[in-house]
């Protein structure tokens, strides 16, 4: 609980401060943009961000149900709390514990729960990295993001940190012995040694190269969720050129906003404060600035960020107090 209060606090000054940063230059300007939007529009971007976070929760629903009958409304809740956790804890790191503490209350084993989620992390690992690829060969013949050395920069940055991060789950996933053995000779440091439980490190080993085994034998599942991470990927792409439509700004085509959001994304999912807050507004005003500036790319970045962040929080809270106890699930 004490962690869980530092981190809102953290989120609440880091927001704060991007309104500052945001506002300060023309406040009554960004008001102004801001009164300009359509809330029917709106209205759809905020129905799309759910749908997407239905189509997601179809992905870990997947992974449970290979071994237990348990429900896609459940899960869907259990998702949408997530939304909550994820944002208000560093890299997105509180989702997971709270999800298998409550399948655990379902009746699901702890490794099997946690199977599930690394299973369901490593299809959106999977995804996030294909989408992206396909954004940076696109962005190879358009040299759209090409122009500016920093936007590169956190390009390259930002795919190589989740690719790297990939490469770790496959590694863990498929090749046990010998990440086991490079793990060993790291804690086996004397700096270290004293700092880590081995056991405890060697029983989240063991789950990631059971889960990577089950993948091998449900390989149509995977590659069926995989799927529905990319539909849930792009679904929550589209959101900012439905919010560009709100301010009635119609010269910029959904393929190059969908690509700009992904480089957005790829940067600020790894910026270390819960939501990724601060690094994805000042990647999303560099990569959006391509195609407006001034006051309109302030109150769009705004409403963008309220629609997937905020709004998010808001949802995943509603979702977290209405939880009820159910039937517990059969294998």
């Amino acid at each position: 609980m004490k962690y869980r209060i530092i981190n809102i606090v953290i989120l609440f000054i880091a927001l704060l401060l991007v309104l500052f940063f945001t506002l300060k230059d023309d406040f009554n300007g960004v008001i102004l943009e801001l009164s300009k939007a359509n809330i029917y529009v709106l209205l759809i971007a905020i129905f799309i961000f759910i749908l997407s976070y239905f189509i997601k929760s179809i992905s870990l629903y997947s992974f449970l149900n290979i071994k237990y009958k348990y429900n896609i409304l459940k899960t869907f809740r259990l998702t949408l709390a997530g939304i909550l956790l994820n944002g208000i804890t560093p890299f997105q790191s509180g989702g997971q514990p709270y999800q298998v503490y409550i399948l655990k209350k379902d009746g699901i084993r702890i490794t099997d729960s946690t199977g599930a989620m690394i299973k369901d992390f490593i299809s959106f690992q999977i995804s996030l990295i294909l989408v992206g690829v396909v954004a940076l060969i696109i962005n190879l013949f358009t040299h759209l993001f090409a122009t500016n050395l920093q936007v590169k920069i956190m390009i390259t940055c930002g795919f190589v940190i989740n690719l790297a991060v990939l490469i770790i789950l496959l590694f863990v996933s498929f090749a046990k012995k010998s990440f086991t053995k490079l793990v060993n000779k790291i804690i086996n440091f004397r700096i270290i040694k004293n700092k880590v439980n081995k056991d405890k490190i060697n029983e989240s080993i063991e789950n990631f190269y059971s889960s990577g085994e089950e993948l091998k034998k449900n390989k149509s599942i995977f590659l069926k969720c995989v799927g529905l991470n990319i539909l849930h990927l792009l679904l929550l792409y589209l959101l900012p050129y439905i919010v560009f439509i709100s301010f009635g700004i119609k010269d910029i085509s959904i393929l190059n906003s969908i690509m700009a959001i992904t480089f957005v994304m790829l940067v600020g999912n790894f910026v270390p404060l819960p939501g990724g807050t601060g690094g994805i507004e000042y990647s999303f005003m560099q990569f959006f600035g391509v195609f407006v500036n001034g006051n309109i790319l302030s109150g769009i970045m705004l409403v963008w960020r309220f629609i997937t962040y905020v709004l998010g929080l808001f949802i995943g809270f509603i979702a977290l107090i209405l939880r009820k106890g159910g039937k517990k699930v059969c294998e």
